[in-house]
Formats: structure tokens, C-alpha cells, sequence
């Protein structure tokens, strides 16, 4: 499935967690992610698909976990986070904002920018 969707600003939450636990997130995707996420805003809520989590646990998050769903990100593979509050099953910015890391920088960061994201259903 192919969703289309614009970078937006974040908060700067995942880069946090990235640089303080950043072996957590190496075991967990087998590379280590460049810290932080692009924020793409898409038009219709897609769910999180379960690939893999992180326990809240081991990154000082005992009330929620991270979901990862593998993806790419034009054509970069990738993975989208949702952060996944365990009471509510809510949190990060909804299923209407992806959360997307890659290994590296990726390129198309601006805001407004337009990207590709493909999940695997």
C-alpha cells in the first residue's frame, strides 16, 4: 500500500530517546537509526501494523511501549513508530501522523515537503 503524504514539524521527542537509549534502538531494528523521526501528515488514519516494539520499559517508559512497522520511505527502507500508551492505546500524534526513522538523514526533512511511504499489507 502506497500512501502519500507532507512532512510536518515534530517536537523533537524521538530524537531524545534515540540519543539517550540508542542501543535499545539498534538491538531492536538490527541498525542504528539516525535520531529522531519525520513527521508525515497523511489524509486518512492508517493503523500501526505490528512488526516489533520496544518496552517502554527499557527506555525509562513504563506507560507505553514503541510499535514499529517496517516501510519505506521513498524507496528507503525505513520504519514507522507509533508510541502506543498501554492503558489507552493511544499516543504519539495519531494515526493520522506517521512517525517514520531511517539509518541515515533522509534527505527530503523540509516541511511541506511531499513524500512516498509504502507499508507492506
Amino acid at each position: 500500500m502506497v500512501i502519500r503524504g507532507r512532512i510536518v514539524q515534530g517536537c523533537g521527542h524521538f530524537r531524545v530517546r534515540m540519543t539517550e537509549y540508542p542501543d535499545v534502538f539498534t538491538k531492536a531494528t538490527g541498525q542504528k537509526p539516525f535520531p529522531g523521526t519525520l513527521n508525515v501528515k497523511i489524509d486518512q488514519p492508517i493503523s500501526v501494523r505490528e512488526d516489533f516494539r520496544i518496552k517502554g520499559a527499557d527506555i525509562g517508559e513504563p506507560e507505553q511501549d514503541l510499535v514499529f512497522e517496517c516501510c519505506r520511505i521513498n524507496g528507503l527502507e525505513a520504519f514507522r513508530i507509533r508510541p502506543l500508551h498501554l492503558a489507552t492505546g493511544l499516543g504519539g500524534h495519531g494515526d493520522d501522523t506517521l512517525e517514520i526513522t531511517y539509518s541515515q538523514m533522509i534527505s527530503c526533512a523540509d516541511p511541506g515537503t511531499e513524500v512516498e511511504i509504502e507499508v507492506f499489507r
